[in-house]
């Protein structure tokens, strides 16, 4: 069992060298933490990779497990270090359902997204689809989890009231085939090591979950298909057919620190590193829009610039922009008044601490 607690020592993050921060005024930078979205083996493995794969000579990652989807968004507030985490489309719906206030969730960005995970709903034979689980019994992964997220936004916009229950997934697992569970949803990318050794023989089959025409902004299409689950979905005796679910895109989130802050020249490294090195992690995009999220403001200056040069000298420019557009290239114009949007970033950070608090 992988620790609660993973932590990764990689080479030193340094934003740039003394000599180059000296050179030009930007922040050398500080160690970036890398969050999963919750203490889940799969999660802290994909956080972890990620880590190892961005770190180097001239980087210093590493990556925690968190106590659950919501810790894990409320801590990219965090301070002295910059932190970043591997999230679900749908935190942004989550956080909003879990009571915090609009204006401090719409204080998060994305920095990329990653993969695409897909849903898998699994459920008994006598359950020929998702409105047959009202009232039923279904697993919905443990509190906190990518999967509970995702499952809550998902039943609430349906509208479908289940019995929920929260489950370790192989607890759930043997629930559903035990029959003391109608269903269980996990969120994972296919094919779920855990899910194939289930068989046609066990009389489960996977529901159909992306026909619903109601999903939350965030989530897409996606087909679970036979040869991923070959003794489930017939796959192995040339029967096999897809089946219809919904994908949940994960993307790098932050919080949207003030240019002057360290975090935020951190943060426009960390970009620069997926850039450099981010293309064998799984389904990363660089420019993939995501349903409901803004982009990292040093980022989107990047991608509208043509991808040229780095983030970070994308960051800085932001940092030194005139009041004005002056049509450089198609970046967004710098705020006409800076210190009211910094003023602006910091009740925001605030309520961030507040909440946290549970004030």
């Amino acid at each position: 069992m992988l620790s609660r607690r993973l932590a990764l020592a990689g080479p030193a993050l340094a934003a740039l060298s003394g000599t180059a921060a000296a050179q030009d005024g930007r922040d050398a930078g500080s160690d970036l933490l890398l969050l999963a979205p919750d203490s889940l083996p799969g999660s802290v493995k994909t956080a972890s990779g990620i880590a190892a794969r961005l770190g180097g000579p001239d980087a210093r990652l590493r990556a925690e497990a968190s106590r659950g989807l919501i810790d894990a968004a409320a801590r990219l507030a965090d301070r002295p270090n910059a932190v970043s985490a591997v999230l679900p489309s749908v935190t942004l719906a989550y956080m909003i359902r879990s009571g915090l206030p609009p204006s401090g969730v719409y204080a998060l960005r994305f920095i990329a997204r990653l993969g695409i995970d897909e849903l898998h709903v699994l459920a008994s034979q006598r359950i020929a689809g998702l409105a047959d689980l009202a009232g039923q019994k279904v697993a919905l992964g443990p509190q906190g989890s990518t999967t509970q997220a995702t499952a809550a936004v998902l039943l609430d916009r349906l509208p479908l009231r289940v019995d929920p229950v929260y489950l370790e997934h192989d607890q759930a697992l043997a629930g559903v085939l035990r029959g003391e569970i109608a269903a269980m949803m996990l969120v994972a990318p296919a094919p779920v090591p855990l899910l194939r050794q289930v068989s046609l023989s066990d009389h489960l089959h996977f529901l159909a979950a992306g026909e619903t025409g109601n999903a939350p902004a965030g989530l897409l299409p996606a087909l679970i298909l036979p040869e991923d689950y070959p003794q489930l979905g017939g796959a192995e005796a040339g029967r096999g057919r897809a089946v219809a679910t919904l994908g949940v895109p994960m993307v790098l989130g932050c919080f949207n620190w003030s240019g002057a802050t360290p975090m935020f020249a951190a943060l426009a490294r960390l970009g620069d590193l997926l850039v450099e090195r981010g293309s064998g992690l799984r389904g990363f995009d660089m420019a993939a829009d995501v349903a409901g999220w803004e982009r990292f403001p040093p980022v989107a200056d990047w991608l509208a610039r043509g991808r040229a040069g780095t983030i970070q000298d994308a960051a800085f420019g932001r940092r030194r922009a005139p009041p004005a557009d002056t049509g450089g290239g198609g970046a967004a114009p710098a705020p006409a008044n800076p210190g009211s949007a910094a003023e602006q970033k910091e009740r925001l950070f605030q309520q961030f601490l507040k909440w946290r608090r549970g004030e």
